[in-house]
């Protein structure tokens, strides 16, 4: 019986992988390797190793963005940097980057720039605790998320101008699945750039130090708008 439990397991983890290493998509960073990709660095995977050097500069660029910001060293996810929309589509990136948690971030052609780059890494800075169920729980709003993001980075910019009305607008959008309705209702670059009004607004209000006691003490676990309300009224 036991054997042929191992033995059914052991086929059904195979045909998993030659799957996985078939079928298009993000699990692919899995197993870059497997997928046709150059590790230039540690962790960092390419479809471009001749680009090398000009990748390796553009990831330490961003890093110390991020770093400077935060104050701390960046995570270290595994990076998937592709030179070819080829290799985009091959590991599911739509648009020009995306990461996943703290595990991977992930560009396509048009995302192989500063902007995008500590765009995402910050993403992974913000994300470092969360795990399964923040799916539930985030602990950070989407508008809040997406606009520490494109203020760390100053990326995306421009795409609409933003009023009082987009403001309020993109504070409604509490969870992931409500961004793509923001998009609809004010445009790409108009939602970007409201929400990173929104939180450019906080830091002016209770400064930076403010901005990351807001940041550590919701990845902690408290209630993100008691403690804003909080670093507010000081």
């Amino acid at each position: 019986m036991l054997a042929r439990l191992f033995s059914f397991f052991a086929n059904s983890l195979f045909v998993a992988v030659i799957v996985g290493v078939a079928v298009p998509g993000t699990h692919r960073m899995v197993l870059p390797g497997a997928n046709g990709l150059a590790e230039i660095a540690p962790r960092v995977w390419t479809d471009a190793p001749g680009r090398a050097s000009e990748l390796l500069g553009l990831v330490e660029a961003s890093r110390g963005r991020v770093e400077g910001f935060f104050g701390d060293l960046a995570p270290r996810p595994t990076l998937i940097l592709c030179g070819t929309r080829s290799c985009a589509r091959a590991f599911g990136t739509g648009g020009n980057g995306l990461s996943i948690s703290d595990i991977a971030v992930m560009t396509a052609p048009g995302g192989l720039t500063v902007g995008t780059l500590t765009h995402e890494m910050t993403h992974s800075r913000l994300h470092r605790a969360m795990g399964p169920r923040n799916l539930v729980r985030q602990p950070y709003p989407t508008w809040f998320d997406e606009g520490l993001a494109t203020h760390v980075a100053n990326h995306p910019r421009g795409g609409g101008r933003v009023t009082a009305f987009s403001r309020t607008r993109i504070r409604e959008v509490r969870r992931f699945w409500q961004w793509d309705d923001a998009f609809r209702a004010l445009g790409v670059g108009r939602a970007y750039g409201s929400a990173a009004a929104e939180v450019a607004a906080i830091e002016r209000a209770a400064g930076r130090a403010g901005l990351l006691e807001l940041i550590a003490r919701a990845e902690a676990g408290e209630r993100f708008d008691s403690v804003l309300e909080e670093v507010l009224s000081r």
